[in-house]
Order: C-alpha cells, then sequence, then structure tokens
C-alpha cells in the first residue's frame, strides 16, 4: 500500500509509505486524498514521516489536496523532514500550511 489511513472521530490520517512524493505518485496521491475527503468529511492530517524527497509535482499535489478539503475542514502537516521542509519553506507555502514539527501538536491544533 502506498499510503496508510488512520481515521478518528474528527480527523483522518494519512501517511504515504514511500520515501519520494514526486510526478510518479502525485496524481495517484492527489486523486486519493480528494475521494477520500468527500467521502469522510473530515479534516485530513498529512503525516509526511516517511517521505524524504518531494518535487514540485508532490508539492502541487499537496496545494492540490489543501485546497478541495478547505470546505470541509482543511488539511494540516505535521512530521515533516527537513528536506522537506526546506521545499515549503523555499516556495513560501510554510505560509499557507501549518507545518507542525511532531504529529502531537498537529492533533492538539486540529482540537483547538
Amino acid at each position: 500500500m502506498k499510503w496508510e489511513l488512520e481515521e478518528q472521530e474528527t480527523y483522518v490520517v494519512v501517511r504515504p509509505t514511500l520515501a519520494r512524493l514526486d510526478s510518479a505518485i502525485a496524481p495517484e496521491f492527489r486523486a486519493f486524498v480528494s475521494e477520500l475527503s468527500i467521502e469522510q468529511g473530515k479534516q485530513i492530517l498529512l503525516d509526511l514521516s516517511n517521505v524524504e524527497f518531494m518535487d514540485s509535482s508532490g508539492l502541487g499535489a499537496v496545494v492540490g489536496c489543501y485546497k478541495l478539503t478547505r470546505s470541509v475542514g482543511g488539511l494540516s502537516v505535521c512530521n515533516v523532514q527537513q528536506q522537506v521542509k526546506d521545499i515549503f519553506r523555499l516556495t513560501h507555502m510554510d505560509r499557507i500550511f501549518e507545518v507542525n514539527n511532531s504529529f502531537e501538536t498537529c492533533v492538539e491544533r486540529l482540537a483547538a
């Protein structure tokens, strides 16, 4: 499986299991999260702990997911490795996304 799901009462955790979120997987990832968002109607918590590399296609997929999930509570990002965090920072997406260092911090902010 390319991602793991963990359903909670008010949110769903999506955890990619692949080390790369790039052009090879980005369209499938975006479609999956979009469908999940529509079905669940809950906030999406994107746990990137396994993702070591993200290219512009991967970032575009995450941005697309963010736009699609805004009507159901949005998308939060956590457990971002430094190389991926640099992509968010360099593209100024860290101003749009709340990039949390830990899963626990992200969950706390969702509950607030």
